[in-house]
């Protein structure tokens, strides 16, 4: 390889920042022997091991196969694709500063966003799409594990052949470095939530014999407390299910809104909070009870809050 692309390379993984990656080459369907489109995988990969695999990724993209990259499981990134010049400067001049941008071919780029804190599976997903959707970016690559180019490497696609009839490189054409988080990363995953928690309670709400949901609510004395709910939905990037379930099943009971409020905040120690400033925090458990009190109709006790509190103890 050249110097250049060597170099390019290493201010991507820099920039992107992930402790392992995974490396795909695909082999299109007129390069394959049985004519089928293939994709080759070298996954779990630190960043000298990438540089190991280089002279052999540029073998691969000299036979016309295509080069990419992308972090090895759950990231902290999320990659935006198929931008156009004017989709990449909006993303820039309002605050989603990426960690490195790609050009993918002319006028065309990839961005990889950097957020505060490593995403789950779902999480990642709802993010690409989210910010899909915002900067006009491919829906159908928006998902949390999608591949994006190497730089560094030609795009051997027919329509991108110049009339010299080699292929462009892909260019990278910004890079921070190792660490720089999007200055936006807390309204992302804030949109993040929210539309977990939408689809939540959209798929419970045929559900009336799951536990949070009965027509009819237990006594005082037996309120399941905040572990319970806690424990149920313990997978990473499910804490939000918790804190809605527990809601809505303490609501529904006449546990007091502000009691509610207090014992989500009480659990904010949690990885769903790691590096969220107290603005956050709130409008989280401000959207969380308002989606808990509009759960089937629901709304707040009348009886008064100190009552209340004491007969939930």
């Amino acid at each position: 390889m050249l110097p250049i692309a060597l170099y390019a390379v290493q201010l991507q993984l820099q920039a992107m920042g992930a402790s392992r990656y995974e490396l795909g080459v695909r082999v299109p369907q007129d390069k394959s022997e049985d004519g089928k489109s293939q994709m080759i995988l070298r996954n779990d990969l630190t960043n000298g091991e990438v540089f190991e695999k280089l002279d052999w990724l540029a073998s691969e993209n000299a036979k016309g196969h295509h080069i990419y990259i992308r972090p090895s499981g759950p990231s902290q990134l999320t990659l935006i694709d198929d931008l156009t010049r004017n989709s990449l400067k909006r993303l820039i001049d309002t605050g989603y500063t990426p960690a490195c941008v790609v050009e993918t071919s002319p006028g065309n780029f990839q961005a990889w966003l950097k957020h505060a804190w490593t995403l789950s599976a779902q999480e990642g997903t709802v993010a690409a799409k989210i910010l899909a959707e915002k900067f006009g970016g491919d829906p159908n690559s928006a998902d949390w594990r999608h591949f994006g180019r190497l730089a560094g490497f030609t795009n051997p696609k027919p329509q991108y052949r110049l009339p010299n009839g080699l292929f462009p490189y892909s260019q990278l054409k910004f890079a921070l470095s190792k660490g720089v988080i999007c200055p936006k990363t807390h309204e992302v995953l804030s949109e993040v939530e929210d539309r977990l928690l939408d689809q939540y309670m959209e798929s419970q709400r045929s559900i009336q014999t799951r536990i949070g949901f009965e027509l009819h609510p237990r006594q005082t004395f037996e309120l399941l407390d905040y572990a319970h709910f806690a424990n149920k939905y313990a997978a990473h990037g499910e804490r939000h299910k918790a804190d809605l379930t527990y809601a809505t099943y303490s609501l529904q009971r006449g546990v007091p809104e502000i009691e509610v409020r207090d014992t989500i905040r009480a659990h904010t120690s949690t990885s769903a909070f790691v590096n969220r400033p107290e603005r956050d925090k709130d409008a989280y458990i401000d959207r969380t009870v308002k989606k808990a009190l509009k759960q089937n109709g629901f709304s707040l006790p009348t009886q008064p809050a100190l009552q209340s509190a004491t007969l939930s103890r």
